[in-house]
């Protein structure tokens, strides 16, 4: 099971934690977190909204939707839109959705 939260942290800036597997199990939280980025900028002008994915086990496509539509509303509204702390599956599941990152995925583990 997989969490959203999202976290204003003053000077124009959120920060939306992701932990867990981020499926479609998620897709009602992921749009509730939409909403609140939303609220958000209403009150004030956001520049800057960082997806903190330390904590993704898995990625699933209404994840990969989330990101594609905070991505956009970043760009309609004139905030940008970051990923931190990527774990390997969330760095793999972006990368292989189009999102060009410097730096390849980690490779998957082999189990022992």
């Amino acid at each position: 099971m997989g969490s959203v939260q999202v976290a204003d942290r003053g000077s124009r800036e959120i920060v939306v934690f992701l932990r867990g597997d981020i499926d479609e199990s998620m897709s009602d939280a992921l749009h509730d977190a939409v909403d609140q980025v939303a609220r958000l900028e209403a009150l004030e002008e956001l520049s800057h909204a960082v997806v903190d994915m330390h904590g993704i086990t898995s990625l699933g496509q209404a994840g990969l939707e989330f990101l594609r539509e905070l991505e956009g509303r970043g760009k309609r509204s004139g905030f940008e839109v970051s990923f931190s702390n990527m774990s390997g599956p969330a760095h793999r599941a972006a990368e292989e959705a189009g999102w060009p990152f410097i730096e390849h995925s980690p490779p998957k583990q082999q189990s022992r």
